[in-house]
């Protein structure tokens, strides 16, 4: 089957002096910079999200700098460094004036600690990379890395809470407190919130220099990592509350916090994208379209908007608004592997094999690690007859991913178009070994069972998909094909027994007619016990009316007709029974 996403965010601190390097090296490639990004962000979860930045260590004692509005709400919170390893926080340490806390850690491995570069050499038209981990996006399970590239467009004389860099990188939810790097990797500030101008609704990217903090780091004033006062909660808290609670699956939670928080910012683009989430996880995607709409109205160059608006298109089946939708945000992010790889689904749902191998191509060019996105390729080449290709592709998948049981039923089904049935039969039983209720793997190794002539086996494998899944269209059709087999082979068995010499035409079970000698028809009507063929066709019959009544209910106009056609020619075999 097609898979789909793949479903896209308190102690001292030290003393030790932090220098401010100069800014006159050569600028890294974009790979470089992202490399370095990857070791110092840090995802923060808890009763919110967010990111944050490694920028100081004390022996076995890690700093990580943060947005006050990450930790805002009271709980227990921890840090996941880049290599996965989880540490609770404890403490943090509030910056006077400015929405920045800093979290510690204790851990003996070795983490690397960022380069602070000079941000007030950061001006207008400079490049900034900003960096995080977003909240879960539609069509994923888990919280993602986003790395961005824009530029500085202003900075502010009299910032609030020290948000003075304005910046054209998109808000991202989940990425508060990442850290905005310059062209050598250097952090140069803290990315932490957008605003909308009220006149043209256009939407700003603010952070935090990294030089006000440095400057503000000596005042630091230590506080419970556990507020105990209660703040009359704004729409950025509301915001960052609901983002936990989706996290947590408290979906019609969320919605709500999000709901108060657009009351109190009634064009807040990232509360409409966290309640557009929240809705596609409860699978209202049309409420999620129209507050994808909202974000677009807002942000009309938000690449996730159209990611996340292509996914819910996807799922109400709109294949051609989910691919224009696609287009877009690949336009705007041509690294989004995720975004070909959706696109290549829609575009194989409309039969359009070739175009979706191109984009999972390129899915897998961006991500030659993704086994799902071989495992659709291969799906779209067995669709084309590229038998070879389409196993090679399973090959690759289950190389990824060894326990990938979709891979081994799907590279079962190309080894059986190419008549390779025991081979398709092995692939058969590891998916079901690794997915023993795959009511799919049991009906197609009874296909492939029935291939061999094991009807026997074959219905075995149908009854037990049935029992898996009682709407199973298609095994009770392939049940009610190996049934109707067994049926005439008990039939022409038994008349065969009877007369060895004489050639029959088994078209009407019942009534056999001697091609050499008509009259030894007349001179042998004898009574001949033919209970167990018709006892399979009366079975056969059973499961093609069950297969006709659920293709209706599916309106599978197609399978309907095949299983009434079955359905009159057993009823004629039937007819002619013998009394």
């Amino acid at each position: 089957m097609i898979q789909f996403p793949y479903h896209i965010p308190a102690a001292l601190i030290g003393t030790a002096i932090v220098l401010v390097q100069p800014q006159l090296a050569v600028a890294l490639s974009k790979d470089e910079v992202n490399a370095i990004a990857k070791e110092i962000t840090v995802k923060i979860s808890g009763e919110n999200n967010g990111s944050g930045i490694i920028f100081e260590r004390e022996g076995n004692t890690y700093y990580v700098l943060t947005n006050c509005h990450v930790i805002y709400q009271p709980g227990r919170y921890e840090i996941e460094t880049p290599d996965g390893e989880i540490y609770p926080v404890y403490y943090s340490e509030e910056v006077p004036g400015l929405d920045a806390v800093v979290l510690r850690f204790e851990s003996d491995k070795t983490y690397p600690t960022a380069d602070l570069g000079n941000s007030d050499q950061m001006t207008e038209a400079t490049t900034i990379y900003v960096v995080g981990w977003a909240d879960v996006l539609p069509g994923t399970n888990e919280r993602t890395y986003q790395f961005t590239r824009g530029q500085i467009t202003s900075r502010l004389t009299n910032p609030d809470d020290g948000y003075s860099l304005i910046y054209t990188n998109p808000t991202i939810p989940g990425t508060s407190g990442g850290p905005m790097l310059d062209e050598k990797g250097r952090v140069v500030g803290i990315n932490g919130r957008a605003e909308i101008e009220p006149n043209t609704q256009r939407v700003f990217s603010f952070g935090i220099p990294i030089n006000t903090f440095l400057v503000a780091r000596n005042d630091l004033e230590q506080i419970d990592s556990t507020p105990v006062v209660a703040q009359e909660p704004t729409a950025q808290n509301l915001i960052s509350l609901a983002g936990i609670k989706t996290e947590k699956g408290n979906y019609q939670e969320a919605i709500a916090d999000l709901t108060q928080a657009l009351r109190l910012s009634p064009n807040n683009p990232e509360a409409y994208y966290r309640r557009g989430n929240a809705y596609v996880e409860l699978e209202n995607y049309q409420a999620a379209i129209e507050d994808f709409n909202q974000v677009l109205r807002l942000n009309p160059d938000n690449a996730l908007a159209y990611f996340s608006r292509g996914y819910s298109r996807l799922q109400l089946g709109d294949h051609q608004g989910a691919i224009a939708d696609y287009n877009q945000a690949i336009k705007l992010n041509p690294d989004n592997a995720v975004a070909y790889y959706n696109r290549g689904n829609a575009r194989y749902n409309l039969k359009d094999y070739e175009g979706a191998i191109a984009d999972y191509n390129q899915a897998i060019k961006l991500n030659p690690d993704d086994a799902v996105a071989y495992n659709n390729r291969g799906i779209a080449r067995r669709n084309l007859e590229d038998y070879q290709g389409a196993i090679a592709d399973y090959n690759q998948a289950i190389k990824l991913n060894p326990e990938y049981a979709d891979a081994y039923n799907n590279r079962g089904v190309a080894r059986r178009n190419l008549e390779d049935y025991q081979g398709a039969i092995a692939d058969y039983n590891q998916a079901i070994k690794l997915n023993p209720e795959y009511a799919d793997a049991y009906n197609n190794r009874g296909v492939a069972r029935s291939n061999l002539e094991d009807y026997e086996g074959a219905i075995a494998d149908y009854n037990q998909a049935i029992q898996l899944n009682p709407d199973f269209a298609h095994a009770y059709y392939n049940r009610g094909i190996a049934r109707k087999n067994l049926g005439n082979s008990q039939h022409s068995n038994t008349w065969q027994r009877r007369f060895p010499e004489t050639r029959f035409d088994n078209s009407l079970p019942g009534v056999t007619i001697d091609l050499y000698n008509q009259d030894m028809f007349n001179q042998t009507m004898i009574e001949i016990n033919l209970d167990n063929a018709y006892a399979y066709y009366d079975q056969a019959l059973e499961d093609f009316r069950k297969a006709a009544e659920i293709y209706q209910q599916e309106g599978n106009r197609e399978w309907y007709q095949k299983a009434q056609q079955i359905i009159r020619e057993l009823e004629i075999k039937t007819n002619y029974r013998i009394q």
